[in-house]
């Protein structure tokens, strides 16, 4: 989330964030921003730190070719203050978790010992790199000199096990920087480490298609980024939440 996005953090701390136990599940929700060189909204995020304590700041400037430094500073808070979670779920700010269905569907693997080398998400499998100088994922052949991507996760959200968040990363001290966050994380890392991705079959879809029907997927994407569809969308998870009938 970008570091002066107020309104957005306080949509999820409305909604999702309301949530802080599920089924005796216990969930910590952290907010995870860059630097930023203007020091009067650093002022803004330190006050709003102190109200709320969830946002974490890393010491790197946040913009959008840095998100690689975002997910690795990621990786290194939950590896050190996080040692008794079990799942974590890293996700952009344009999508809405349907808690009532993820903390089941997670508790699940629990109780079946389907918790270890967990890494779902939706997987793009078919991608080649942008060689157009204009366009907003341009990169250089000296950054990356392949014709096509190995498979990754969509960089909106995944479900990861708390071991592979751990070896995730041990493994980016000795993997090159690339500034594509979803490729280097996803990629690279889970190649070196063989992990195989997943994408259930109900992973993810867009706000507009669950408004108004029962919310049987995991994840709801905001594509348009409208806040109004998001309350809305929320709205529709917490009316079925004590009806809920999916099958995953």
């Amino acid at each position: 989330m970008a570091p002066d996005n107020f309104a957005g953090r306080n949509l999820i701390r409305s909604t999702t964030g309301t949530i802080l136990s599920f089924h005796n599940k216990r969930m910590e929700r952290v907010f995870v921003l860059g630097k930023t060189e203007n020091t009067t909204l650093q002022q803004e995020i330190e006050l709003e730190s102190k109200r709320y304590m969830d946002i974490i700041q890393g010491n790197f400037i946040d913009s959008y070719r840095n998100l690689t430094y975002k997910l690795v500073f990621s990786l290194f808070w939950v590896n050190s203050f996080c040692n008794n979670a079990k799942f974590v779920i890293k996700m952009d700010d344009d999508i809405i978790i349907n808690i009532p269905l993820v903390v089941p569907y997670l508790t699940e693997k629990l109780k079946t010992g389907k918790s270890v080398d967990v890494l779902e998400c939706k997987t793009i499998t078919e991608n080649i790199p942008v060689r157009e100088r204009n366009n907003k994922w341009f990169i250089t052949l000296e950054e990356y000199p392949f014709t096509k991507f190995l498979p990754y996760c969509a960089g909106h959200s995944s479900i990861m096990s708390i071991d592979v968040v751990r070896k995730m990363y041990r493994a980016s001290k000795n993997v090159p920087y690339l500034w594509l966050e979803d490729v280097y994380g996803s990629g690279f890392l889970s190649l070196l480490l063989k992990l195989d991705m997943l994408m259930p079959k109900f992973y993810v879809e867009p706000v507009l298609n669950g408004l108004y029907e029962m919310p049987c997927s995991l994840f709801y994407l905001n594509i348009f980024k409208n806040y109004n569809n998001s309350l809305e969308m929320w709205n529709t998870i917490t009316r079925y939440e004590k009806r809920l009938n999916c099958s995953i």
